[in-house]
């Protein structure tokens, strides 16, 4: 199966997950934490797999990736109502006449496994192919360095290489809730990264302000947990220069409390602003030993390993391709497409032109050949010369 590239593959990878307001709708409807819920559940007459998935199904609907309303949820397993959930995650589900604590019902422990499988097996299908590159795997290491060894790590590379897919998928194939993923966003200050961070985590109340909110996430993360914070120097754009150095610090307070394992990932600005003011992040510099650097650009190894998965072959620097574009017959040379498309623009850019590239094949009934990819990149290209007006 071809497999699609380490950066985004369109609608399936690269959809932004739902925050703000829908987001903090959604853990209103819950009304309860995860510790509460833990606690609420414990009781000698539930089985330990029906805790275990309801757990599991609560931190899938508050999950920012994809919210769902305790209402919605209740119609989607369609055994009990939205008001015996309420009553069960707040620990008041009793019998009627003797006030007596009940067990979870048969009924809904099956469904809330058969929700469980359910989805679990549509985001494994739904899930692009990951071509697994020399990049992703030092992306993964990175990742494994911070849930081993318990501290803050930095992965450090440039845009459209490949981190951010590579992050999600490594937290999409670790437990659910040990690994939390948040992408961190420009000018949103101090606030903003505490509440991403939060839907991330999953289980926290949105009411409180943001003081609330950073003692909520200190006592919900777990030393046996992993946080990943995405485009980390994304902070630097903001309206106050105090804000970067207050949410840095903020982040290394949240892990001296915790001690989980913490990813800090950005492109090479984070890194330098970090060094550059080594006394006002000195704490956190110091803590993270593990620095993985990634390449400035994709490698003939990642490419390699990407064309395989598109039964395509590294191409040899002299291999040139003729193709009728238009009206006109045109040679070029994929290797030199891939190595000036590579460095200009990133892998993004190169694996999209090898999904163009299937289109033009599936119209000519054919595998995808070079000759495709390179229609696909001469059409790109035409496509950024603006038209005439007359």
């Amino acid at each position: 199966m071809a497999a699609q590239d380490t950066t985004s593959t369109g609608a399936d990878a690269g959809q932004e997950p739902v925050t703000g307001r829908v987001a903090e709708t959604v853990s209103a409807s819950w009304s309860v934490s995860l510790d509460d819920l833990r606690t609420n559940l414990t009781h000698e007459k539930n089985k330990p797999e029906d805790i275990e998935n309801f757990v599991w199904c609560y931190l899938y609907c508050t999950d920012s990736a994809h919210p769902m309303r305790r209402e919605e949820f209740a119609r989607k397993i369609a055994v009990v109502d939205h008001t015996t959930i309420l009553k069960l995650i707040r620990g008041t589900y009793r019998h009627p006449e003797t006030g007596e604590r009940m067990p979870i019902p048969e009924k809904l422990g099956r469904a809330l496994t058969m929700f469980r499988q359910l989805e679990t097996d549509r985001a494994r299908n739904l899930r692009p192919a990951i071509s697994r590159t020399p990049t992703l795997a030092r992306i993964w290491t990175a990742c494994d360095l911070a849930r081993e060894s318990q501290s803050p790590v930095f992965l450090i590379g440039p845009s459209h290489i490949g981190k951010t897919v590579g992050l999600t998928s490594y937290r999409d194939d670790h437990d659910h809730g040990m690994t939390c993923y948040a992408r961190l966003r420009a000018a949103s200050g101090l606030g903003g990264m505490i509440k991403e961070i939060a839907l991330a985590i999953g289980g926290i109340g949105m009411k409180g302000n943001t003081a609330t909110l950073i003692e909520s996430i200190k006592r919900r993360l777990k030393p046996n947990m992993l946080l990943i914070l995405d485009e980390v120097h994304e902070l630097m754009y903001t309206y106050r220069k105090e804000s970067f150095f207050a949410c840095l610090e903020v982040i290394r307070e949240i892990y001296d409390a915790c001690g989980c394992g913490l990813l800090l990932c950005g492109t090479s600005l984070l890194m330098k602003r970090v060094r550059e003011n080594r006394g006002e992040l000195e704490q956190l510099l110091r803590r993270g030993v593990h620095k993985v650097i990634l390449p400035s650009q994709p490698t003939k190894e990642d490419l390699t390993v990407i064309l395989g998965d598109y039964n395509l072959h590294f191409p040899e620097k002299g291999y040139t391709c003729a193709v009728r574009f238009g009206t006109k017959d045109i040679s070029d040379t994929p290797y030199e497409i891939l190595r000036q498309v590579g460095s200009e623009d990133g892998l993004k850019a190169i694996t999209e032109r090898l999904r163009y590239g299937l289109k033009f094949a599936r119209k000519d009934n054919a595998r995808l050949k070079w000759e495709h990819v390179v229609r696909a990149h001469l059409t790109i290209k035409q496509n950024e010369i603006p038209g005439d007006d007359w």
